[in-house]
């Protein structure tokens, strides 16, 4: 896990069987890092800050983020485990990152949906987002979020791509 950060985000223009994504980042480069681009917009908010969210990188259709762990975060003192509300953070900060990237501003979240798999040890929470559609409206991510050696959660962020 912890070389994560260093290995670069996957990136493609398929639906995994080879056919192209029915969205528009179908043509886009492969090689359009929009990196620097989110860590400034995500930087500028306290919370992420206070979070110590970490943006590990943003391409047209994956973005990947880490948050350290850390003790004021955890939501069960006789476990040790991270409170929900930071997976869910972390679900929903990812997921919009693509989209961030890809708008240049920020986007809101119409709906989150997360399924917590297992609890979140004392390990920093590495998540990756995927786009599922890109429509003209609205955007759909998909998010794996792994503690340790483990997927602690899963998501589904949607996001409003138009005002």
């Amino acid at each position: 896990m912890g070389e994560r950060g260093r290995r670069p985000v996957p990136d493609g223009g398929s639906n995994g069987d080879g056919s192209p994504s029915g969205d528009s980042t179908a043509g886009v480069s492969e090689d359009s890092d929009r990196t620097a681009l989110v860590r400034e917009l995500y930087d500028a908010i306290p919370f992420h800050r206070e979070l110590e969210l970490e943006v590990l990188a943003v391409t047209p259709r994956k973005a990947e983020t880490r948050i350290p762990f850390d003790g004021s975060l955890v939501g069960n003192p006789d476990l040790q485990v991270l409170h929900g509300g930071v997976i869910s953070s972390i679900v929903d900060l990812t997921g919009a990152a693509v989209f961030i990237g890809h708008r240049g501003d920020y986007t809101p979240t119409v709906d989150l949906r997360v399924n917590y798999l297992e609890a979140a040890g004392k390990h920093p929470l590495y998540a990756t987002a995927t786009i599922e559609r890109r429509g003209e409206n609205i955007g759909v991510a998909s998010v794996e979020v792994e503690s340790g050696d483990a997927v602690c959660a899963t998501g589904t962020g949607v996001y409003k791509l138009r005002e």
